[in-house]
């Protein structure tokens, strides 16, 4: 089981070139290295196997969201003991950081390109009317008198109505698919930090899954074990929820809680927020 691993075995990683490697590349030879499967890694985080799979191979299409991808990402490499802030902040420049949509040119057809532009045709076709007008005019004495002069097509009148009307603003540009992602409910534990806090979750034999500071903004998934205990240095500084369902906090602003159960059903029965009647 890799729940942790020794600064010499991140070094190593480093060493080995991982760095330069896609994020999910990384945490597939991590986990590799350690000889877990991934049914053993869902089991203990409580992601997904398919989406720990889309983490692999880099497919956001199939993860429920930025937070959420963000999260699961942090859960996983703390779970192979490799360093989570580095992680999160190589997936979001690797993953999420590329917004930027293809130009695209499409080729001009030959016949095309050797047209003049439509507006000087249609000049072009009034000074050879208005010439032709003109010239009847001056001769008619000896030519029968002209009663009507050709009016301009139809189809012309439009294209020239075309061209002098107003372009229509343009259409604002899509929306890029990080902001499209639907956000969707997780089952579990997760730990919201709102105000930097010192953060500890133990197992029922004392080893720790970790122990630093967080910081505000960051969002840790607890794995789904009964047997863990967590203690906070600030508990009114971190928002707890269960099954996408917001808890009380476990204590008030820079106060020290210890070892409160992480059991999800415990602290539904004991930390549910009340309702207005």
């Amino acid at each position: 089981m890799a729940e942790t691993a020794s600064h010499t075995d991140i070094q190593t990683t480093n060493e080995a070139g991982f760095t330069d490697l896609p994020v999910g590349e990384i945490l597939r030879r991590t986990r590799l290295h350690y000889d877990l499967s991934i049914e053993e890694v869902e089991s203990a985080l409580r992601i997904r196997a398919s989406q720990i799979e889309a983490i692999e191979t880099g497919d956001l299409s199939k993860l429920p969201g930025k937070v959420y991808a963000i999260g699961f990402v942090r859960s996983y490499a703390e779970y192979m003991g490799l360093d989570g802030d580095k992680m999160v902040a190589l997936f979001k420049k690797q993953a999420i950081g590329k917004t930027q949509e293809p130009e695209l040119h499409f080729p001009i057809p030959a016949s095309d390109g050797n047209l003049p532009p439509l507006w000087l045709m249609l000049v072009c076709i009034v000074v050879v009317i208005a010439g032709i007008g003109i010239w009847f005019g001056e001769s008619r004495e000896n030519r029968e008198l002209v009663e009507n002069i050709p009016a301009v097509p139809k189809e012309m009148q439009m294209a020239a109505e075309e061209i002098q009307a107003p372009s229509e603003p343009e259409s604002a540009p899509p929306e890029t698919e990080e902001e499209v992602i639907a956000e969707k409910p997780v089952e579990g534990i997760i730990l919201n930090i709102v105000e930097n806090s010192w953060v500890e979750i133990r197992d029922e034999k004392g080893k720790a899954l970790i122990s630093r500071v967080l910081k505000a903004g960051d969002q840790y998934y607890v794995p789904d074990r009964p047997d863990l205990t967590i203690s906070i240095g600030n508990a009114g500084g971190v928002d707890i929820e269960v099954d996408g369902q917001k808890l009380k906090k476990l204590g008030k602003d820079k106060q020290v809680v210890r070892r409160v159960s992480l059991d999800a059903e415990y602290l539904k029965e004991n930390f549910a927020l009340e309702t207005a009647p």
